[in-house]
């Protein structure tokens, strides 16, 4: 039996899913290969409950300031991880007027 599509997993998948299971959003830019990780969590603060196949499109490198090259794999972290994996945590909300 072929394999299923992992974008089509992704797009049942959603934020609240994701937190509720415990899991961390890994998301690589493939140009320059940076990756970062992410608790669902600190994402639904400021974003609404969305299909994560959706998500990755709102993410822009802070490396090379590319949006096209953006990759967001699921990760359910283990013991192996502890203590070796960076989690990116947000600390504060700030909301700016600027006037038009």
């Amino acid at each position: 039996m072929p394999e299923m599509n992992y974008m089509q997993k992704l797009s049942r998948w959603t934020l609240a899913d994701a937190a509720h299971a415990g899991q961390l959003l890994m998301i690589t830019c493939q140009y320059c290969n940076a990756t970062r990780c992410y608790k669902p969590r600190d994402i639904l603060q400021f974003r609404d409950n969305m299909s994560l196949d959706r998500l990755v499109s709102k993410f822009r490198c802070e490396r090379c300031n590319r949006r096209d090259y953006m990759h967001l794999h699921v990760h359910h972290p283990n013991g192996a991880d502890f203590g070796k994996l960076v989690v990116r945590r947000l600390v504060e909300v700030k909301t700016v007027k600027v006037p038009v």
